[in-house]
């Protein structure tokens, strides 16, 4: 047998020591748990903003716009026409009291010249479209390219019409307030920048005019001679200037004249 010795024992129990083991797995487990618990949160937090930002970019892109259904030809063409004749009402209220007027004078000429009917136009038309309460002759002649084609010349010629008539009332006017022959032609002369002498190319522009309206200044002439008892050779201006008919007659065809210079001028602008 041995020797007894003065060092402690020691000794280690089995069990104590495998306890400690098991507490320190659950610690590191536990703290393990932690560390992935706040990655986990982590990546969460990105997602989530990643997401609010798709969000925003998704609300920041616009609608994409409906296309609008487009205006078809013929309303484009009736607006159009609706408008022209509003501005001659306008423009021209001594020759035309309301849209109607001018209306009626297109369609008096589109019934004259080209046999148009406005009661047959409207009939077919409403024929074409059965679900139409109420047609207009306008409604009709837009829908029919044919009299689309007659009617808008028509109305141009009108217009062009009641810019000389306008004139020639105004120079006729002119002419009852005692302007002279050469105050009246004047404007017409600077017009047509004319360089003859006093204007007499111009003045045979008017005289033209005026005999193909069925003015002649011969037919004046006669009376005259007879009225003043004058033997003598007479002018024409002499004529104008002391006959007041021929005179407004005159002023008319200048005012007609300049009228179409005018127009002329414009689209060669």
């Amino acid at each position: 047998m041995g020797k007894a010795t003065n060092r402690s024992a020691l000794f280690l129990d089995r069990a104590y020591i495998d306890q400690k083991f098991v507490e320190l797995r659950s610690d590191i487990m536990a703290t393990l748990d932690a560390k992935f618990r706040m990655v986990q949160d982590r990546e969460n937090k990105i997602i989530s903003m990643l997401g609010g930002a798709q969000t925003q970019e998704k609300r920041a892109v616009k609608a994409p716009v409906e296309k609008q259904p487009s205006v078809s030809d013929e309303i484009n063409w009736k607006v159009e026409m609706r408008r022209r004749v509003d501005k001659m009402v306008k423009e021209y209220p001594e020759l035309y009291a309301d849209f109607n007027t001018v209306l009626r004078r297109v369609y008096v000429k589109m019934r004259d010249v080209y046999g148009f009917v406005s009661e047959q136009a409207i009939k077919e038309y409403r024929n074409a479209h059965p679900g139409i309460e109420r047609a207009s002759c306008l409604d009709a002649v837009s829908d029919s390219p044919q009299w689309r084609s007659i009617f808008e010349p028509v109305l141009s010629n009108l217009e062009e019409d009641s810019r000389k008539e306008m004139e020639r009332r105004r120079m006729a006017a002119e002419a009852e307030m005692g302007k002279t022959r050469q105050e009246i032609i004047q404007p017409l002369i600077e017009a047509r920048g004319d360089k003859s002498n006093y204007g007499c190319a111009t003045y045979t522009l008017v005289k033209g005019r005026l005999k193909k309206k069925g003015v002649l200044y011969t037919n004046y002439e006669e009376g005259y001679r007879r009225d003043t008892g004058i033997k003598r050779h007479v002018s024409n201006g002499e004529l104008i200037e002391n006959i007041p008919a021929l005179k407004r007659e005159f002023a008319k065809a200048v005012g007609e004249l300049l009228a179409e210079q005018k127009v002329v001028k414009h689209d060669g602008d």
